[in-house]
């Protein structure tokens, strides 16, 4: 790949002092500074959006990491909602849970991380992920964005940027069927980003190329979210993406080498601005899972 029109390489290793220690070691295996430092605030309570709590073991770690790699990026995922807070869009766009939006604000602000990239809501349209899914309310959803974006800016200090992340596809059944049905709109948009995962749901016979052509195709799929992209002229980023091991309900294609390469190729057609491995087991497996899929990450990426 030509490093200079590459996209910024990024990692997601877990949550914080302990990823920051693990996106070291994978700087030791690329052979290469890594670019994007990519966290999350848990959505367990509004508690988590104690700014001691997340300077302490998130911000300030990944401030440090920061210092030693100027020009670095920080992803930081923000939930607009917590768990018990189920689709309670209405109550957030009332103001009713602002005072916990400003302190996660302040807190990146104060901890160095005014210029953060705000990972807000990631993949509203996968009901599976958190309290502020989209697929029900797609409406509701797309006002609350708008609403924390607004309060994030109020911020002194701040010059965030914010990142709608969506994931592949939608499950049938729900209100939401585009893109377009939960977009906040341009004002409040300044990433666009996919998460792209090698599984194909249901299908665990399929090959490596059938999967990767439904990833591409399938309803608000790859191709789809890329021409969502450029219709709105904002920068396409792929937030996380990764191998997914075999033998259970998503179908993954284990350790898949043509996934990898594929991949690599998207980030220079679909002008990818960066890019994170998701190097963390949630269900998934981690590359070390992978030896043929590693190795071929390291050659491309390395």
């Amino acid at each position: 790949m030509d490093r200079s029109t590459a996209p910024l390489l990024g990692v997601y290793k877990g949550y914080g002092a302990e990823a920051v220690a693990a996106v070291e070691r994978h700087e030791e295996l690329l052979g290469r500074p890594v670019g994007i430092g990519n966290d999350y605030l848990p959505h367990g309570s509004w508690s988590d959006f104690d700014p001691a709590t997340m300077c302490g073991y998130q911000l300030d770690p990944w401030r440090k990491w920061r210092d030693a790699r100027p020009g670095a990026a920080f992803v930081y995922g923000i939930p607009p909602l917590v768990d018990g807070f189920e689709g309670a869009f209405a109550r957030g766009t009332a103001g009713e849970f602002d005072a916990a939006y400003a302190r996660a604000a302040r807190a990146l602000v104060e901890s160095g991380h005014g210029d953060a990239i705000v990972r807000l809501g990631w993949e509203p349209n996968n009901r599976a992920i958190g309290p502020w899914q989209a697929t029900d309310d797609p409406g509701g959803y797309a006002a609350l964005f708008r609403h924390v974006v607004a309060v994030f800016r109020a911020t002194p200090g701040a010059c965030f940027t914010f990142e709608l992340s969506s994931s592949l596809g939608v499950r049938p059944g729900h209100r939401l069927g585009a893109f377009a049905d939960y977009y906040p709109g341009d004002a409040y948009v300044d990433w666009l980003g996919m998460n792209a995962y090698d599984l194909k749901w249901g299908d665990p016979g399929a090959s490596a190329a059938d999967r990767w052509s439904w990833i591409r195709s399938q309803a608000m799929g790859l191709d789809a979210h890329t021409a969502f992209v450029r219709a709105r002229g904002k920068r396409n980023v792929c937030s996380e993406w990764g191998l997914y091991r075999a033998g259970d309900a998503f179908a993954g294609g284990g350790d898949n080498t043509f996934f990898v390469e594929r991949m690599a190729e998207y980030f220079s057609w679909g002008e990818v601005a960066y890019q994170s491995y998701f190097d963390h087991d949630w269900g998934g497996g981690t590359l070390t899972d992978f030896p043929a899929g590693r190795a071929t990450y390291r050659r491309r990426f390395g």
